[in-house]
């Protein structure tokens, strides 16, 4: 607790592993066309933190964060599907996610 009735909780995650298969849309072009990407192997993690306040002994509302990050090798695949690419020899890459958001709680404890 940090004062009366105030709580801040926070929680790491690593992830030590991640799988990745997308498709990437080229919409505006005279003929539409997507590239496959898959990558495995690189990492991640999540931070979440809360901070809390006890309206009474049983009832809390709170605010809180959370930020997601993952990535993978530098050598996974792009394969050019529709574009003609599929044979060629493939193209290497590394792909990346990072999300955050914030968000509001409200719980209630039973005795």
């Amino acid at each position: 607790m940090l004062a009366e009735g105030w709580r801040l909780n926070a929680d790491i995650a690593y992830l030590p592993w991640t799988d990745f298969k997308g498709r990437d849309y080229h919409l505006l072009r005279p003929k539409t066309m997507f590239d496959e990407q898959r990558g495995n192997g690189g990492g991640g993690v999540q931070i979440e933190g809360v901070l809390s306040y006890f309206l009474t002994q049983n009832i809390s509302v709170g605010v809180g964060g959370r930020y997601w990050a993952m990535w993978t090798k530098k050598d996974s695949d792009s394969l050019c599907s529709s574009s003609g690419c599929v044979g060629e020899p493939r193209i290497l890459a590394k792909y990346s996610m990072e999300r955050w958001g914030t968000f509001f709680q409200a719980s209630y404890k039973l005795d």
